[in-house]
């Protein structure tokens, strides 16, 4: 008698084939039935928190199944939902170049002269070194050297790409001296900012300092319409040779 009960409920199992699983409203599970001919895999969809069978999967045709490739997921549309508002990397990274300009502020007291409304419309570009003794390319030392000369640039960028504010663009910095821009026009001071690179005649741009010259001009060309970005030389020829070294193809104009 306890044979034929026991018979009796294996059987049913079988017929039921069942393993239980709980699952959330909405999700597809897949769960195992065990049979007289081994394993056999069922997907379970929960609707309405109950269980329905659909058609049984083998585990040889799930074997089967070939996992998605990294190269054929099509990137052509992003369905991930964003939040309102949100921003993407990529449309920040203008925004996170200006907030990554830092001008350190070294004002001078010489080599300039007090501005009143004027108007600027260029943008002189130098190179200068230390011919003072010791490290060619200290700031500290080529901003001394400015003082002995009496002269001064708005700007002056190190060899790690720092920018230092000597004289603020309201004032006429004495950067330019005797000169001349393409239309003719002189007194090049007036008009004008200057920004001194530190390089010497032997030795090129850093790629840090193309980098400081590249936001500097950015920010610059916001504030005020610029009509020319030219070299010391270029509106002193014959009496100036600098910048030195300089590559125009990367001073982004």
């Amino acid at each position: 008698m306890k044979i034929k009960i026991i018979s009796i409920i294996w059987g049913l199992a079988i017929l039921a084939g069942v393993v239980f699983a709980v699952a959330q409203k909405g999700e597809i599970v897949t769960v195992e039935r065990l049979n007289q001919s081994g394993k056999e895999f069922e997907e379970i969809e929960i609707k309405n928190e109950t269980a329905l069978m659909k058609e049984p999967i083998s585990e040889e045709e799930i074997e089967k199944e070939e996992v998605l490739k990294p190269e054929e997921i099509d990137k052509s549309s992003d369905d991930t939902p964003k939040e309102e508002g949100f921003i993407s990397e990529e449309e920040t990274k203008d925004e996170k170049t200006e907030e990554e300009l830092k001008i350190i502020n070294k004002r001078v007291d010489w080599g300039f002269a007090s501005g009143k409304d004027r108007k600027i419309d260029t943008i002189i570009l130098h190179t200068s070194y230390n011919i003072l003794g010791g490290d060619e390319y200290s700031a500290e030392k080529v901003i001394e050297e400015y003082r002995q000369y009496e002269v001064a640039p708005h700007y002056l960028i190190d060899r790690r790409g720092s920018i230092f504010r000597l004289v603020d663009d309201k004032n006429i910095a004495y950067h330019a001296g005797e000169s001349r821009v393409p239309d003719g026009r002189t007194g090049v001071n007036n008009f004008s900012l200057g920004i001194e690179v530190i390089n010497s005649e032997k030795d090129k741009f850093t790629a840090s300092q193309y980098d400081a010259i590249d936001r500097l001009l950015k920010d610059l060309k916001k504030k005020y319409e610029i009509k020319y970005i030219l070299g010391h030389s270029d509106i002193a020829p014959g009496r100036k040779t600098d910048p030195w070294n300089i590559d125009w193809d990367k001073v982004k104009k």
